[in-house]
């Protein structure tokens, strides 16, 4: 039986115990001790990491009555120092209890029950019993947590027999074991709880509620907590200064700055495409000066470099406006090709047919109807076998 110390002070983060057992669990090197205060994964709160000597603890899980020390190399010294990851520690210490806080406010200001918690790296995850939250509801459910927070309301644990669950105001309803173990935000919030908390709720630092998302009938609100939500701050702050200086304009004025870039940018693809599709007509005007006869039919091949889809087809049409024309217009961009074929023979000329045993000299796959086909390949040293093979599937079908 291992001492669960970490109930007694959670802000105690360095302690030596000795080493009871070495085990290995499905491949992973696990350390017991005599005392721990390396609190294990439950309560909806990841487990701590750190060190055991100098021993890297990636995981901390308990079995029956055992704490189960994961290490990236067996621990073999009896004598054992802990180490525990403090900033991983207090970061999800403030998580846990943002999230009674949060949860709390939710139910105050809606009526909305938190179903399950999510307790991430990097965000804090709720999810409630109603379908959607109007974004004016939620801006209540932050101003009355932050309030709480600001309050600096104790943090108080009490252990209660199943018969006293009674004298007080439990959020939900407390799991059926012999000892049950509340937290209770002082006038604010009772909930059962395993995980470690702060010791006042300033200690919580921030909450910030990013976004809701609905899942199955239910909806996930998503919240950075304490020094996330800082760190998230700073991080906004800096692009938002960064935009000042690259827009050279206020606050206030990148939101118009960045709708004028992109109604400058949309006029000038526009113009863009205009003058490209000029420039594709002048080819194929030049293309159509030498065409190869097959079987009395006129056909065209031009491989271009980085040329979107609707380029090709401003040539492929252009070359297709007289009839008994067959043209295959290849874009290649690095090691990437992409390619159209298409016809005007008035007799049926069914290019799935003709094409689809060939796009393997391209790597290439595609589809499409009996007079046009496209698709992209990753072979452009394949081009010339491919053009030639089709020329001659040509020769057969154009009879």
């Amino acid at each position: 039986m291992t001492d669960k110390l970490f109930y007694n002070d959670p802000n105690i983060f360095e302690f030596e115990a000795k080493l009871v057992s070495s085990v290995s669990i499905e491949g992973r090197y696990g350390a017991v001790l005599d005392r721990t205060y390396f609190y294990p994964e439950g309560g909806g709160q990841p487990a701590d990491t750190g060190w055991l000597n100098d021993i890297r603890v990636i995981d901390v899980q308990k079995q029956n009555e055992q704490i189960i020390h994961f290490t990236e190399n067996p621990v073999s010294e009896n004598m054992i120092v802990g180490k525990i990851d403090k900033d991983r520690r207090l970061d999800f210490m403030q998580q846990h209890t943002g999230q009674h806080v949060l949860s709390q406010a939710l139910l105050r200001t809606g009526g909305y029950n938190t179903v399950s918690v999510h307790m991430g790296e990097n965000y804090l995850a709720i999810e409630i019993d109603t379908e959607s939250v109007p974004e004016e509801k939620l801006v209540e459910v932050e101003i009355l947590a932050n309030k709480t927070v600001n309050d600096n309301l104790p943090i108080k644990i009490h252990w209660i027999n199943a018969d006293q669950v009674d004298r007080y105001k439990i959020r939900r309803p407390p799991p059926d074991v012999g000892k049950i173990r509340l937290i209770e935000v002082e006038g604010f919030d009772v909930a059962a709880c395993g995980g470690l908390h702060v010791s006042r709720t300033g200690e919580i630092g921030l909450i910030k509620i990013i976004a809701q998302e609905k899942i199955r009938a239910r909806t996930r609100i998503h919240a950075l907590v304490g020094h996330r939500a800082y760190q998230d701050y700073d991080n906004k702050l800096k692009l938002v200064q960064a935009l000042m200086q690259s827009l050279t304009c206020g606050e206030k004025d990148i939101l118009r700055r960045v709708e004028d870039l992109e109604k400058q940018l949309k006029e000038l693809k526009a113009s863009n495409f205009s003058l490209q599709s000029e420039f594709m007509l002048i080819v194929a005007e030049k293309d159509l000066r030498k065409a190869e006869e097959i079987n009395g039919k006129k056909f065209f091949y031009h491989a271009f470099e980085n040329t979107d889809r609707n380029l090709l087809k401003c040539y492929i049409d252009e070359i297709l406006k007289e009839p008994d024309r067959i043209v295959a217009a290849f874009s290649l961009s690095g090691e990437k090709i992409q390619w159209m074929i298409a016809h005007s023979v008035l007799s049926e000329i069914n290019l799935p047919l003709l094409i689809k045993p060939l796009l393997s000299h391209i790597d290439g796959k595609g589809g499409g109807s009996g007079n046009f086909m496209q698709g992209g390949g990753n072979k452009p040293s394949g081009i010339s076998e491919f053009i030639e093979k089709f020329k001659h599937t040509l020769k057969e079908e154009l009879i």
